[in-house]
């Protein structure tokens, strides 16, 4: 009887670990790549039918010159040589397959087998070159992807498919194999989301076109839990109190960060059309992230954590660079298709994306044309997607040195682009000066003008539909650079092969352009062009890097004993590879040479950077906003009372080329500057993502304030003003009251309203930072925090005063945002000002993931690796464990330990390191 029941258990758990594991006595699908039989004949039955919106897309497609049956491909026996031509010969192979199919005309089935038998003829090794393994991934999937359609057509020999499957097995499944085990023999996170997601996608595409389940369970698998970014829980780095899932490249880049959402998508395609759904694993992770790629290139508010890898990268903000664009990566019609009209999930956003760049076309990388391949259903998927969008408001127009600066509110998520129009007279006649389609960007700067002229501006919005009236009419007259201002001169600092200049004008809160030659920033001796001025005691100097033309080595912001080459001095620089690297600088002796700490790695103008005089301590801050500072570095040392401090730019060049860097916003401030710039902003609760909201949009006195979903009323918009020794008004825009604790109350549970002004400290508050950018906001009378009630996550929450515990409810990230009934055009990055040196990654220690589930790794430096302590604490301080540690790396289980923010602090006889992490 036992042995029955036992027989039955075994039974059941082999059935079981087949389901999860896709038994290897499934029988695959076949086609069953990117589309099986039924999609491939939904495709030509619509274009047959000419309907939309599958026909817009055909006609597109049709014009490709990847699609064309005289596509000429460039085998070679390493396809790693050059693996772009590799992809593009993979893609022609694909859009003949699918032309071939939807068509019935056999040349193009002809000429993709062309592609497929001469690259299986001439490989006959394992790819090997520049990125590679690693890149090899995209091509090798989209051969398998292409591969897959074309074995149904009647032609191709059995010898070719069979050596071509050869060619994926013996020599371009090892290349993306290795690339996951070892990624080229560094620690796992060092290669970002899209160079693992190409190979998960590259080895289960493989393992479907060689019926090979061990293959295909090993994409799989990854895709769940692999070590690297290519991970879902890697690839959607944290999923933030409002579902929004961000996407671990986001700080990089717009671009790679959708790249890698699209290799991920087409994973989970091919895996669902096998029968097994991964698009659902961890709760639908993969949409989460979609959801916040889309919401953040339609210009849409997103809340954002800083991210560092295992080698301490640091990634601060969400990148400007590609922000916006959705016209180069096609990949939310297949999204959009699979979760919300199969599914019947909601997403906005993807939906709103999928509908802005409607019908899709190809991408170097994405095979694209999802319109055409992916389109369910023409009700869910109506084309033109929506109707006219609404005109553009909120349009500044900006003086600047020989230039103009244009922003304005978005037109919501039904518009895919802008015009700007221009003219010299007040009322026009107005000539279009740029456009774009399939792009969110709403900023323009007008570079082609002519200094003390006046300009006339008005935007229109646009879409599929149609174009919107003219935007309210804005003015601007840009001017030509003057002389340095009152008490600044300009020198070349040591020997330069060419003498460098600036000027400046008074506009842009102040504006330079310093131009200079020089060896460059850093080593025992400084060679560069310097614009300064002569300061005394504890000074801040604050500048935006707007443009940078020329030759670049370093630019930035500088502080020196002395104008001698080799003086002591701090920088916070832009520049080396790519011009990326921002960097805090320090020569803390005559003669020494200078260190650097690295900020974010992917820094992109324009950028905002602060550097700090406070005593002998130096500080160097970075923005992406001028509201939101991240702390780089800082040091301590000696430094005469009188010093100078100013702008710098090198070229690095020892043969006469000039770097010119166009600083705006310059500033210098005595002491510290106020930690919130007056302005306009919404205000998010921490633990909710919910924002600062007067019920019913009440003007009257006494309206109560709560919790609720960000949306788009003006009883959410909050104007915040220094009134002197750090307290701050925060006036309701659509009111015009202050927020007010009730009857001037200083007790637990106080209600806050909004109430016309009485001049009170009732209505006057101090922001103080927590950690992440997030605030407390005390009122000033009380000493108390403003906080939601109960901690609660309902929309409609009250809102009161309370102790201060340090819990999420009690914390507030600031949000940029305009005057306008829209989202605003900045945004907002969920760090609101500067960050404690106690939350910023420094390389001496390195902790990851963080979050984490049950274990935390941590990397020790060379000065803990002979041996250390770590003591592991609560964000109450209690010390919960504290043990000796040695070597290189730990790893820490945390299992039994709650969820939660804790600390782990590092420390040795003569230095102490402290990391905060997450435990979900």
């Amino acid at each position: 009887m036992h042995d029955c029941r036992f027989h039955k258990l075994l039974a059941l758990l082999i059935v079981l670990f087949a389901i999860e594991n896709f038994a290897t006595a499934q029988t695959f699908v076949h086609p069953g790549g990117l589309h099986t039989q039924a999609d491939l004949d939904r495709m030509k039955s619509k274009v047959a039918a000419s309907a939309s919106p599958w026909i817009e897309d055909w006609n597109l497609l049709i014009t490709d010159s990847k699609a064309q049956n005289t596509y000429s491909a460039a085998p070679r026996d390493n396809m790693g040589a050059n693996r772009q031509r590799a992809d593009a010969d993979a893609h022609a192979a694909y859009l003949n397959a699918i032309r071939w199919y939807i068509s019935g005309d056999t040349t193009y089935a002809a000429c993709a087998l062309r592609n497929l038998n001469g690259w299986s003829a001439a490989v006959n090794q394992v790819p090997s070159g520049t990125d590679i393994p690693g890149l090899m991934g995209i091509a090798v999937m989209d051969f398998a992807l292409a591969a897959e359609v074309m074995r149904i057509y009647p032609g191709w020999a059995a010898a070719d498919f069979t050596r071509f499957k050869n060619m994926m097995n013996n020599y371009l499944y090892p290349v993306c194999h290795n690339f996951l085990t070892d990624h080229n023999n560094t620690c796992a996170t060092h290669y970002f989301a899209n160079w693992d997601a190409c190979n998960v996608g590259a080895i289960i595409a493989i393992g479907v076109l060689l019926d090979d389940t061990a293959k295909f369970n090993e994409g799989v698998n990854y895709y769940k839990s692999g070590a690297g970014n290519g991970s879902i829980m890697n690839a959607v780095s944290y999923i933030h109190p409002n579902g929004m899932g961000q996407w671990q490249e986001s700080g990089r880049d717009q671009p790679h960060a959708m790249l890698g959402l699209g290799f991920l998508s087409y994973a989970c395609q091919v895996a669902y059309n096998q029968g097994v759904d991964i698009y659902s694993y961890s709760n639908n992770r993969l949409l989460a992230g979609a959801e916040y790629n889309a919401a953040y290139n339609l210009w849409k508010w997103v809340p954002y954590k800083p991210y560092v890898n295992c080698d301490g990268w640091n990634l601060f903000y969400p990148s400007l660079n590609g922000h916006g664009r959705l016209d180069n990566k096609p990949i939310f019609e297949l999204l959009y298709n699979h979760y919300v009209v199969r599914k019947g999930l909601t997403a906005p956003n993807v939906k709103a994306a999928a509908q802005v760049v409607r019908p899709e076309t190809g991408d170097i990388d994405h095979l694209g044309y999802g319109t055409l391949t992916f389109t369910l259903d023409a009700n869910a998927s109506a084309y033109p997607p929506s109707p006219i969008p609404p005109v553009p408001t909120a349009l500044t127009a900006t003086p600047g040195m020989q230039r103009v600066f244009l922003k304005w509110a978005s037109s919501g998520v039904t518009c895919q682009g802008y015009n700007v129009l221009r003219a010299t007279a007040s009322g026009g006649p107005y000539t279009t000066i740029a456009g774009w389609t399939k792009n969110t960007y709403t900023e323009y700067t007008d570079a082609n003008i002519s200094a003390g002229t006046t300009y006339y501006y008005v935007v229109q919005s646009k879409n599929q539909s149609g174009t919107s009236a003219n935007s309210t009419q804005v003015s601007a007259t840009p001017v030509t650079t003057t002389s340095l201002p009152a008490g600044w001169l300009r020198q070349d600092i040591g020997t330069v092969s060419a003498a460098g200049n600036a000027g400046f004008a008074n506009v842009g809160d102040s504006t330079f352009i310093v131009s200079g030659s020089g060896t460059g920033i850093g080593g025992t001796a400084d060679s560069y062009s310097y614009a300064y001025t002569n300061v005394n005691g504890d000074v801040t100097i604050t500048a935006r890097i707007y443009t940078i033309s020329g030759t670049l080595s370093k630019t930035g912001l500088l502080i020196r004993e002395s104008l001698n080459s080799n003086a002591s001095a701090v920088a916070v620089t832009l520049g080396d590879a790519g011009w990326r690297y921002s960097k805090f600088g320090k020569r803390t002796a005559t003669g020494a040479s200078m260190g650097w700490n690295e900020g974010n790695q992917f820094t992109w103008t324009p950028v905002w950077f602060r550097l700090q005089r406070s005593g002998n301590t130096f500080t160097a801050y970075q923005s992406l906003d001028g509201a939101a500072w991240f702390q780089i570095g800082t040091t301590t040392f000696t430094m005469a009372s009188s010093y100078f401090i100013g702008l710098a730019a090198s070229s690095g060049s020892s043969s006469g080329a000039i770097d010119s860097t166009h600083f705006d916003n310059v500033s210098l401030t005595a002491g510290s500057p106020q930690p919130i710039p007056n302005g306009i902003y919404k205000i998010v609760a921490k633990h909710s993502a919910k924002v600062l909201d007067v019920y019913n949009n009440g003007t009257a006195n006494g309206s109560n304030v709560q919790q609720f979903t960000w949306n788009d009323c003006p009883c959410q918009k909050w104007t915040v003003t220094h009134t002197g020794n750090g307290k701050y008004s925060i006036v309701g825009l659509s009111s015009g009251k202050y927020l007010d604790v009730a009857g001037i109350s200083t007790a637990d549970g106080a209600n806050i309203q909004i109430w016309q002004s009485t001049g009170g400290d009732n209505q006057r508050f101090n922001f103080t930072p927590t950690s992440e950018g997030y605030y407390r906001i005390t009122p000033v009378h009380s000493g108390k925090s403003v906080d939601v009630s109960g901690i609660s996550t309902a929309d409609g929450a009250n809102v009161h005063q309370w102790t201060y515990n340090g819990t999420d409810n009690q914390q507030w990230m600031l949000v940029p945002v305009t005057a306008s009934a829209s989202q605003g055009t900045r945004i907002a990055t969920e760090p609101a000002t500067t960050i404690s040196a106690l939350d910023m990654p420094s390389n001496e220690v390195i902790i990851y993931p963080n979050p984490i589930v049950t274990q935390l790794i941590v990397k020790l430096a060379s000065e803990f690796e002979n041996g250390a302590t770590v003591t592991l604490s609560d964000i109450a301080g209690r010390v919960l464990r504290s043990f000796p540690v040695s070597g290189k790396q730990y790893v820490l289980t945390l299992s039994e330990v709650p969820s939660g923010v804790y600390f782990i602090k590092v420390s040795n006889n003569s230095k102490s390191v402290t990391k905060k992490f997450i435990k979900e």
